[in-house]
């Protein structure tokens, strides 16, 4: 996927033909096809103009609106897909029990195995006193238990005991001197290490629903988290087995080489979120659109793909899991 993002403040996104328009403080920063991008990404207070949301429209453009903390604001999508049989065999999959609770049970196994993967790699490069080996036996066992579970209440509850254990030991991933991690926070996120990660799931979520999208799946209608209003259900099933290798690994790798910096945050007084600056956003969104189109192995077709086709492969996937053509759903593994 062709993704184009706009982070300048202020900047304006006009249309000359088929062909989109970025300008800022009178300067033009870029001219771009509107058919050679699929989805564009807007960080801050950016103007769209008629005729430029008319030409997104017409070519089918994802476009995403964020805040200039990097906050989901809204999307403007094409529409919904035509593909009636494909969502009905979804509804009665997300309501039949057994079915639903499989599904569930398999996200929260893909999660724990690749945080475990994740922590394991660091083990090995950077060393361990045993304390990332505790916490890989502490995701085994919980991935055990979630298979065991009964009750989607009691597979949450396996959910959470996993992530405790994997952000218990998340600060020590960082060697960086000025960052600190003392548990996980958001909503909004009050510390740069939380902030980080919040960011990267945000753009990690954009990605996963393009995907759902594309193979006309329900994005709302999920197995593991329940239906809320304005909450993408499924896409947030579908993007727990991937923050681990996706956005934590660049956070912490970003952090440990000094791509990000502690003057990259502004401390915005007690009680209020970290503020982080525009060219640290700038940053990770590079950093994630090079970890989003590196290769990875793809084990159920036997070769590398870029993430963002791995996004898509795993939609598809479990597309015909609910159209009953595949067995059962697998979680995307790291190896």
């Amino acid at each position: 996927m062709s993704v184009l993002y706009v982070t300048q403040a202020g900047a304006t996104v006009r249309r000359e033909g088929g062909v989109l328009l970025i300008h800022a403080r009178g300067q033009r920063l870029a001219a771009v096809p509107a058919r050679s991008i699929e989805q564009l990404v807007l960080v801050g207070n950016i103007l769209v103009t008629p005729g430029a949301l008319d030409l997104l429209v017409a070519n089918g453009v994802d476009t995403v609106f964020l805040s200039h903390h990097g906050k989901f604001r809204a999307r403007l999508v094409h529409g919904a897909s035509s593909n009636v049989r494909l969502r009905l065999a979804q509804y009665r999959a997300m309501q039949d029990g057994p079915t639903a609770m499989a599904l569930a049970q398999a996200i929260v196994a893909g999660k724990c195995a690749n945080m475990r993967t994740f922590l394991m790699r660091f083990a090995r490069r950077h060393g361990d006193d045993g304390t990332l080996a505790n916490a890989a036996r502490s995701l085994r066992a919980a991935a055990l238990r979630a298979g065991l579970a009964s009750t989607t209440d009691e597979l949450r509850g396996c959910e959470g005991s996993a992530a405790a254990a994997y952000f218990r030991v998340f600060g020590g991933l960082l060697r960086a001197p000025g960052f600190h991690f003392d548990g996980r926070n958001r909503r909004p996120p009050m510390d740069p290490v939380n902030a980080l990660p919040s960011f990267g799931y945000t753009i990690l979520s954009n990605a996963v629903e393009a995907a759902v999208s594309v193979v006309g799946l329900d994005a709302f209608l999920g197995a593991l988290h329940a239906p809320a209003a304005g909450r993408p259900s499924l896409v947030c099933d579908l993007v727990e087995e991937f923050r681990a290798p996706v956005v934590d690994a660049l956070v912490v790798g970003a952090i440990n080489v000094a791509e990000v910096t502690p003057e990259d945050f502004e401390d915005a007084g007690p009680g209020e979120p970290v503020v982080v600056r525009r060219e640290a956003l700038c940053t990770v969104l590079r950093l994630l659109e090079r970890r989003l189109t590196s290769p990875v192995h793809y084990a159920p077709l036997g070769k590398k793909l870029p993430y963002r086709e791995v996004l898509l492969q795993q939609a598809r996937h479990l597309a015909r899991v609910v159209l009953g053509e595949d067995a059962a759903y697998q979680p995307f593994r790291l190896e």
